[in-house]
């Protein structure tokens, strides 16, 4: 029984499933998985990344955990027409997930090369993608902020906290705010020295400060794991506690089929 952590698979799922592959990936042999945010947006295949993370999930929900992210939580808000849309469609990949779940239907054209569709065009799209997939928004809506692991005597593993961005230094896990659970940066990364470990993702490892290698970074009591899939680097599937890696990077998955986790 292995326990996993991923971040930033950003509609990366070949890739994802080449990592799960490549450690043996079993929920029904017990092994855990953490997906610490930004299933989605940017990359090609959002909609396969997300909704077999749902549906695996809903399969072994002892198993496998997802939390939110700074782009789910925009894609969420653009369902629920609550959100900023051009900053989302145009300048955080939110066009690329779109067009996922369109599939093939004409519409999705409106969606590509950057382009800013009508507000009319752009409520075609969410009933097309709401009617097709009604538990998607309550399932984005549903998914926690953070999750906080106990430590476990028979593992050796400590308590540690999972965030997507972070947390802000000095003031309590209860009392912090959702923005900076979803996007803080440097105050995080520079300023934490609490005793709880924090493993998080939003940030790409190679922009962390001193980082070397393909594996995690760590600092102190913090370990980031967003391996690059944003930018088409690649995919970090990290064990703990021992924080042993397996990194697939972007351009080597395309000769691979998409392969299923080993149930």
């Amino acid at each position: 029984m292995t326990t996993y952590f991923v971040s930033d698979i950003h509609g990366q799922y070949q890739a994802f499933q080449k990592a799960l592959q490549d450690a043996s990936f079993s929920p029904s042999q017990g092994d855990k998985l953490y997906v610490i945010g930004d299933m989605i947006d940017r990359g090609p295949q959002s909609k396969d990344v997300l909704l077999s993370l749902l549906e695996l999930r809903q399969q072994y929900p002892q198993q496998v955990f997802l939390i939110k992210g700074n782009h789910e939580q925009m894609f969420e808000d653009w369902l629920d027409r609550r959100g900023n849309d051009e900053n989302y469609l145009r300048f955080n990949g939110g066009d690329a997930t779109v067009r996922s779940l369109l599939g093939n239907h004409p519409l999705r054209r409106a969606f590509a090369n950057g382009g800013l569709p009508s507000p009319e065009v752009q409520e075609q799209a969410r009933q097309i993608i709401l009617a097709q997939s009604p538990f998607l928004l309550p399932a984005l809506q549903a998914l926690p902020l953070s999750i906080q692991l106990p430590a476990d005597a028979q593992t050796g593993s400590p308590a540690v906290l999972l965030v997507h961005a972070g947390i802000r230094p000095g003031i309590p896990l209860s009392q912090q705010a959702p923005e900076d659970l979803l996007w803080i940066r440097e105050p995080f990364f520079e300023g934490y020295d609490g005793e709880m470990p924090v493993v998080f993702g939003h940030t790409p490892v190679p922009k962390l400060p001193g980082y070397r290698g393909r594996g995690p970074w760590r600092r102190d009591n913090i370990v980031g794991i967003d391996g690059g899939a944003a930018f088409r680097r690649g995919i970090l599937l990290v064990e703990w506690p021992s924080l042993e890696s397996i990194f697939v990077p972007i351009q080597d998955v395309h000769p691979y089929p998409i392969v299923q986790v080993n149930a």
